[in-house]
């Protein structure tokens, strides 16, 4: 049996969203990709990549390195590729977050945007990214959907496929449990501006929207200890 997740994504990139996805998250996403502080010799790995904007970001930092971006969508990986045919140091593979197909210790970073609460088993998942990370190797992820932002809890009832919506503690006690230490959570804010004629199909009102942008993006980092 097709896992949903993969089926709904594929659909999603059928459906060219992959370039309304960027969009939205990049503003949010460059910062903290700034923030990680990427090497000119990294070894990065992107999880749930999508249409690999951000594989792309860590590319042009870890010039001289290497950057994987994986994603469990087939179709989400065809359009990566062919949108980064001008990267040769930058790679994608279908493979899911929960079963990475890499070594112990092959990567310096790790991050992932805005994909980590799909994954049916998080804690697995965040102890595979902790597993192909080498000693003190950094991994960020960014997730719009928390608790503490509640005007996100809308997205729930719309999605095809189930989500986990994690408190700020309850993100930061899966990354200890996997054995991350020096954990930082953090708010990011997106600086662009919000139309007065905001009319849009992610939240009930513009209000809603607004409140939405105030709560920020949350970023959970740790490194490998």
């Amino acid at each position: 049996m097709e896992d949903p997740l993969r089926i709904e994504f594929n659909e999603w990139a059928k459906a060219g969203r992959g370039e309304s996805m960027e969009r939205g998250h990049r503003p949010v996403g460059e910062q903290a990709i700034e923030k990680m502080g990427v090497q000119l010799d990294a070894q990065v790995l992107d999880v749930g990549c999508g249409s690999g904007w951000a594989a792309r970001l860590l590319a042009n930092k870890a010039r001289s390195g290497r950057v994987v971006g994986i994603d469990i969508s087939d179709e989400m990986i065809r359009v990566a590729r062919e949108a980064s045919i001008a990267f040769p140091n930058l790679e994608y593979r279908v493979a899911s977050a929960e079963d990475l197909p890499f070594e112990n210790d092959e990567f310096t970073d790790a991050f992932s945007m805005e994909s980590l609460y799909y994954y049916a088993d998080m804690s697995r998942a965040i102890t595979q990214i902790h597993r192909v990370l080498k000693p003190g190797g950094l991994f960020v992820t960014v997730v719009d959907l928390y608790l503490e932002n509640e005007p996100s809890h809308q997205w729930i009832e719309t999605l095809k496929v189930p989500v986990h919506l994690l408190s700020i503690p309850q993100y930061s006690a899966l990354f200890v449990d996997a054995g991350f230490g020096e954990i930082r959570t953090e708010r990011i804010l997106d600086p662009s501006p919000v139309p007065e004629d905001y009319i849009g199909t992610s939240f009930k009102s513009r209000e809603d929207y607004l409140a939405y942008r105030a709560a920020g993006s949350l970023m959970v980092s740790g490194r490998k200890r």
